[in-house]
């Protein structure tokens, strides 16, 4: 008897706002500050479309709205349009929520950010709002995997051959393909990233003691970030950066177990 695998709803919730609907909740959120305590927490109920379905209290939540400002430009300049000599009318007054200002707008994201730890997401096309999608739902579908590679003891480590098939070899060969892949486990590291790192440091032992010939602790943290990085054929050459370059010195060098490399997880 074959038994199905189960099943688990995440937590993440993406929500596709329409701009006029969203600035219009934002303006409540903000009209709701008015008349309420300093301290007190926010309402964010007015934001959620989805606020009100059942065990929504436990979901994370990301907006997505799609040409916001390309809205505001044309409700604005349809608003000068009926303006114009012989076109007034009563109708073209804007709506209260077009009068939110940028700063306004900003100081109800942070809001959001803090209260509710709610992301907002502006995207200028649809097709930006499908990669995310794609690219959210890849995630997602990944996490269970490496959950199990997580909590496995030092996965990388196997007898005679690594993780992902490089074969480890008596006479040392395969090491630097190793490298290559150990510095792959890092967050956002695509395999041109690692390789080209690779390609300039062969080796753990000679990244460290490029370390030790820097002299300040800003030379080594950038150490890495203008090692060039070639994506493919026709394109430019990208650089690793320096958010990378800092992440790698310290898994370097930190003694600190507890130490926390990603700063934006």
């Amino acid at each position: 008897q074959l038994s199905l695998p189960s099943s688990t709803e995440e937590k993440e919730v993406l929500v596709l706002v329409e701009p006029e609907d969203f600035l219009k909740r934002l303006l409540s959120l903000t009209q709701s500050f008015v008349n309420a305590p300093s301290a007190s927490q926010p309402d964010l109920n007015q934001v959620l479309p989805l606020a009100d379905v059942e065990g929504s209290s436990t979901k994370t939540y990301s907006l997505a709205i799609i040409r916001l400002d390309a809205y505001r430009c044309n409700q604005e300049h349809s608003r000068q349009q009926a303006l114009s000599p012989g076109k007034q009318s009563s109708s073209s007054q804007p709506g209260p929520e077009l009068c939110m200002t940028q700063e306004e707008i900003l100081e109800v994201l942070v809001v959001l950010q803090l209260w509710g730890n709610i992301e907002v997401l502006f995207l200028d096309t649809w097709q930006e709002f499908g990669q995310h999608v794609s690219a959210l739902t890849k995630a997602i579908a990944k996490r269970p995997y490496k959950r199990q590679l997580e909590s496995q003891e030092l996965p990388f480590c196997t007898a005679g051959a690594w993780a992902s098939r490089v074969r480890m070899e008596k006479d040392s060969t395969g090491l630097r393909q190793v490298w290559k892949r150990q510095i792959q486990q890092f967050n956002r590291v695509s395999p041109a990233t690692a390789a080209a790192i690779a390609e300039a440091y062969p080796s753990p032992s000679l990244l460290l003691q490029a370390y030790e010939e820097c002299s300040t602790e800003d030379e080594k943290r950038l150490l890495l970030s203008d090692i060039p990085v070639k994506l493919d054929v026709s394109s430019k050459d990208h650089r690793v950066g320096p958010d990378l370059s800092r992440r790698i010195y310290l898994f370097m060098v930190s003694t600190d177990p507890d130490l926390i490399l990603d700063l934006s997880t």
